[in-house]
């Protein structure tokens, strides 16, 4: 009787330690899937629409980067050349203003084919130096567009391969990779941002001066013919 108790204690403790093993693995097994599920729902969040998002960023900023420089100088120009006209329109009033008992149509004429190429002269030399602005401003543009455009091809690719077999393929090689070159091209553009930032103000400043520059040309340039309207006139 002894020995059929001792059996049966340890049949009893063995049948313990196997309900007490089963119930620890039914545990684990549930804190995995919580964490399985906590995973998925944070590569959701982190991966190609949080992509998505930084591409639209980039993309806006770039845009923004290039139309502020453009609009600046732009207005300037546009303030140039009606500077310019403003100017010839004083040099004109001033000749009107000579008293004289000579009036020459022939000096009058000479002075006007003057003041007028002096205007063409300022306003093709100050379009001439817009264009070339304009052209450096929309060539960094256009090399940040070529990245940015390879960028969001490679999100085109990445969104697509999720749409068609779920969250679970964010995690596939192919996948992280093309997010990976795409993250690249989106840093590439976040880079030349700041050097074209830099550019882009020194061109402004390049522009500006040299509009000042043909101002002062046209000053000096309308004086002079003012000056040799009244030599005309005293002859």
């Amino acid at each position: 009787m002894g020995a059929r108790g001792c059996i049966s204690c340890l049949l009893l403790l063995t049948c313990g330690q196997i309900v007490r093993s089963q119930d620890s693995l039914w545990v684990d097994v549930t804190d995995q899937s919580n964490q399985t599920l906590d995973e998925d729902a944070d590569i959701e969040k982190r991966y190609t629409p949080e992509l998505t998002e930084e591409l639209m960023s980039a993309k806006a900023d770039a845009l923004l980067l290039f139309t502020e420089y453009t609009a600046i100088a732009g207005e300037e120009l546009k303030s140039f050349l009606m500077n310019v006209t403003a100017y010839s329109d004083d040099a004109i009033r001033n000749a009107d203003n000579v008293i004289t008992s000579d009036y020459n149509s022939n000096c009058r004429s000479k002075f006007d084919s003057r003041i007028r190429t002096i205007q063409n002269d300022a306003r093709r030399a100050a379009s001439f130096s817009g264009e070339n602005h304009h052209k450096f401003l929309l060539g960094h543009m256009i090399v940040m567009r070529m990245h940015l455009n390879k960028s969001e091809s490679l999100v085109k690719k990445c969104t697509k391969a999720v749409r068609d077999c779920g969250i679970s393929c964010e995690t596939i090689p192919r996948v992280k990779r093309w997010r990976r070159q795409a993250l690249e091209e989106i840093h590439r553009v976040r880079e030349d941002m700041q050097h074209s930032r830099r550019s882009y103000k020194d061109l402004v400043l390049h522009a500006r001066r040299k509009l000042n520059h043909l101002h002062k040309q046209v000053i000096k340039r309308s004086n002079d013919a003012v000056d040799k309207y009244h030599e005309c006139l005293r002859r």
